[in-house]
């Protein structure tokens, strides 16, 4: 016995026991079948009587075999195998509509362009990689979006769209072959089925300009993440206030994701009543400097602006992706929904045909303007200097530093009426001189020459002014003299740490 099992041929006595059961297993299925019948021939027969003669004997007689479908096992088994294969060949009807639509490809090419740029390069969700086509032939517009879950962008403008709907194409490759496209215009078709033993839809689409065809693998729309929806308007400006504004403050915000309150660029908002202004002022710091700019605009009678600061921190990467992308004829819109004792995650700005919506940074930002206070009315000491000379001359002493050596010594001559500013290292050294008006400053101050050099480039006036207390008491630079042309109207101050 114990031979026959190993070689797999069951022993005479298990095959006897084996036809046994399977007779057994027959004589009662059979009987089991008539009990079943004589059942639902007998039950027919009472309703008949008792029902109206309107009701069909067919009927009765198939619901009751539903009734006993489990005593059925062949019945039972092709049900299961039906069931199992609608489960995976969905209906038509449940796959993405495909679109059909033409436009210009260099249009199209340079919204993929700048949408590309907040693409993550190491996304662990390949959704993210993607961008989010839509297609409307209602509007006659084509809708393009990418989010990488911190910020997102999207923007709309004309086609003709013949079929609407809506998938998602890989940014890089389809950024790639776009910038390649010759000029003119450009169709795009997308299709999408079932692959058997999937339940996932294939979506793919096909790019054709004149002599040119292209095929792209997407993912579906529905796994794409919808971007925060920000209503609520805010304020509008001119956006040559907002890129002067920026450009002025985004240098002093820190890198070091250890403080991630300081890498963004805090906003305070409000309305100034008795000039009829609004007041966009944007807080930048690092530790060791401080940026504020402040921007005016004519009221635009926001409601939220009438009766409170509206105060929120935008990462700085966001910042200046919107700084890139404006242009300064545009008008921009800022919308938020947040309250003072209870504020909003998200913040959106609105252009032309673009909107940008980000996610805010947590924390309380600093009250930066406390570390200056206590030395306002000790200011005794003052240079005014002319801001291209000085800044060229503190760019050649900036050929002698490196990182352990990057202290600059200032040194005031009140008989000259000259700033000597010098820097040594161990291979070389230097010396410049630049001509200014001093009052004071009868001592020498040390500076991170870097910090002196982002804050003359941040100015844009023709000089500028620096406000000394003490050797160790921090600087205040502000702009002097007459504005550049072509900038906006704006108050600027910088405060900066010396080096004892």
């Amino acid at each position: 016995m114990a031979k026959s099992r190993l070689t797999g041929t069951p022993p005479k006595e298990e095959n006897l026991e084996r036809i046994v059961k399977k007779k057994r297993s027959t004589a009662t299925a059979h009987n089991s079948a008539k009990t079943v019948k004589k059942s639902v021939k007998a039950t027919t027969e009472t309703d008949s009587v008792c029902e109206p003669l309107t009701i069909s004997p067919q009927k009765v007689e198939t619901s009751q075999t539903c009734t006993n479908f489990a005593a059925l096992p062949a019945v039972e088994a092709l049900s299961l195998e039906t069931l199992s294969n609608e489960a995976i060949l969905p209906s038509p009807s449940t796959l993405p509509s495909a679109i059909e639509l033409a436009c210009d490809s260099r249009e199209l090419n340079d919204y993929i362009q700048a949408l590309k740029g907040i693409i993550p390069s190491n996304s662990s969700h390949p959704i993210l990689s993607n961008i989010l086509i839509e297609a409307d032939a209602e509007t006659q517009h084509l809708h393009l979006t990418a989010y990488n879950l911190e910020f997102g962008m999207q923007v709309s403008f004309g086609a003709n769209v013949n079929q609407s709907g809506k998938l998602t194409l890989p940014a890089p490759i389809l950024a790639d072959i776009l910038g390649k496209f010759p000029n003119g215009s450009l169709t795009l078709k997308s299709s999408c089925e079932i692959i058997k033993g999937s339940d996932v839809p294939s979506v793919s689409a096909t790019l054709s300009a004149s002599r040119s065809k292209h095929a792209i693998r997407g993912l579906a729309a529905d796994e794409f993440p919808a971007i925060p929806s920000v209503q609520q308007k805010l304020v509008t400006l001119p956006a040559s206030v907002l890129i002067s504004v920026l450009k002025a403050s985004l240098f002093a915000v820190s890198s070091e994701e250890n403080k991630r309150i300081l890498t963004g660029g805090n906003f305070q908002l409000s309305r100034d009543a008795d000039r009829g202004l609004d007041q966009l002022r944007v807080w930048t710091t690092d530790g060791h400097r401080v940026a504020m700019v402040l921007g005016l605009n004519e009221s635009s009678n926001s409601h939220l602006l009438s009766s409170q600061i509206v105060n929120f921190t935008v990462p700085a990467k966001v910042l200046r992706l919107l700084e890139r992308s404006l242009n300064s004829t545009d008008k921009v819109t800022i919308y938020y929904e947040g309250l003072p004792e209870q504020p909003s995650n998200f913040v959106a700005f609105e252009w032309n045909n673009w909107r940008l919506t980000t996610k805010l940074l947590e924390g309380q930002y600093p009250i930066c303007d406390q570390i200056i206070a206590p030395y306002r009315h000790q200011f005794s000491h003052q240079v005014v200097v002319e801001r291209l000379s000085f800044l060229k001359a503190l760019e050649r002493l900036a050929s002698h530093s490196d990182k352990s050596h990057l202290t600059a010594i200032l040194e005031f001559d009140l008989d000259a009426q000259q700033v000597r500013a010098s820097l040594n290292n161990t291979l070389s050294s230097g010396t410049e001189t630049v001509d200014a008006k001093l009052w004071g400053c009868e001592f020498r101050l040390k500076c991170d020459i870097r910090y002196l050099i982002d804050t003359a480039k941040a100015i844009s006036s023709s000089d500028l002014r620096v406000l000394m207390a003490t050797p160790t008491a921090p600087l205040l630079i502000a702009p002097f003299g007459t504005p550049a042309s072509g900038t906006e109207a704006k108050e600027c101050e910088y405060i900066v740490a010396p080096q004892e």
